[in-house]
């Protein structure tokens, strides 16, 4: 497996969360204020960073 650095594991998970109703994909510095940019929807979680499995 590649090594990991931080600047690419800040730019692919740092402000990335993922919508839980239509799982798109936002960039955001403050989850709890912001909501979906398609849906509108407020649930937003953090992006996985490790592998499921």
């Amino acid at each position: 497996m590649a090594e990991k650095f931080e600047e690419a594991e800040a730019r692919l998970f740092g402000d990335i969360y993922i919508c839980r109703k239509c799982n798109a994909r936002n960039r955001t510095n403050s989850p709890e204020e912001a909501s979906c940019r398609k849906c509108g929807y407020s649930g937003l979680r953090p992006k996985n960073s490790e592998l499921a499995g």
